[in-house]
């Protein structure tokens, strides 16, 4: 007497898994290609710095604003390609940014 073993799977635990996989690789796509397209995490400032430099030592700025970043900062580039992480309220943070719009105006109008 030969004793035949049959396994049975079932027919809707395969593709509820392929899908379940799917929708977790979409996710996690979706998500490396929102944190590139932002500038990954690693570029947001963690803290705001006190340090103040001669504003010409700055070269540019950008405003980093929530959600991308947990922190809402504005970061200078110095001319030798520092970032300052600034409090975006503080004065000397404000006249940085007045200085280098000024700075780029005069440029563009001396191109012209």
């Amino acid at each position: 007497m030969t004793a035949k073993i049959t396994l049975h799977t079932s027919c809707n635990q395969r593709p509820t898994m392929t899908a379940l996989t799917l929708v977790s690789f979409l996710f996690l796509t979706m998500m490396a290609w929102t944190t590139s397209a932002q500038g990954g995490i690693g570029s947001c400032c963690r803290h705001i710095s006190n340090t103040t430099v001669r504003r010409e030592n700055l070269r540019s700025y950008y405003i980093q604003q929530q959600p991308s970043c947990q922190l809402h900062a504005v970061v200078f580039t110095t001319k030798k390609g520092r970032r300052i992480c600034a409090d975006p309220s503080n004065s000397w943070t404000i006249n940085s940014i007045d200085f280098l719009k000024e700075k780029n105006h005069v440029l563009q109008r001396s191109s012209n």
